[in-house]
């Protein structure tokens, strides 16, 4: 697996995620757009399912999917640029794994919850309560991964371990 990693990231895209002082800032950008939109429509799904803002229809909040949708799209697009600058450091840390857990564990139970709730113009029973109470620390967790990966990397190149080992 070290010997791809090490091959990407001397592709032109890597090293110009890299190399161009412009292109990681704008990835990252696009990154926190898209994560906002997805998350923070996630956790406004949630908060209300939870009982916030009680006197809007639950069908009304239907109107975040598609800001949702279109903010998964910029986060794919922009971490997939930010993964190929840097592959090994994503690839090589568990916090990273555990991110992709999270969100799409978040995701599904926030479309599980529209599914079983939203169309049906009642309040949520308990059960619903408990996966949006889950769905949300899926979203808080999500968001606590992405801002710990600068700091628990082994590695940030491939080269770091080649120069170690030799």
């Amino acid at each position: 697996m070290m010997e791809t990693i090490a091959w990407f990231e001397q592709t032109g895209i890597s090293r110009w995620v890299r190399e161009d002082f412009f292109a990681y800032f704008i990835l990252l950008i696009f990154h926190a757009w898209g994560m906002a939109l997805l998350v923070g429509g996630g956790m406004a799904i949630q908060l209300r399912v939870l009982g916030v803002a009680r006197q809007t229809r639950l069908s009304r909040w239907t109107g975040l999917f598609p800001w949702m949708k279109l903010g998964a799209l910029l986060a794919i697009v922009s971490g997939l640029g930010l993964l190929a600058g840097y592959p090994a450091k994503a690839l090589t840390n568990w916090v990273f794994a555990l991110k992709f857990v999270l969100l799409i564990g978040a995701a599904w139970l926030t479309a599980n919850i529209a599914k079983v709730s939203f169309d049906k113009g009642v309040e949520p029973v308990t059960l619903v309560k408990l996966q949006a109470a889950l769905a949300l620390l899926m979203w808080i967790g999500a968001i606590a991964c992405g801002k710990l990966l600068l700091y628990t990397n082994s590695m940030l190149l491939t080269t770091d371990v080649i120069f170690e080992a030799g």
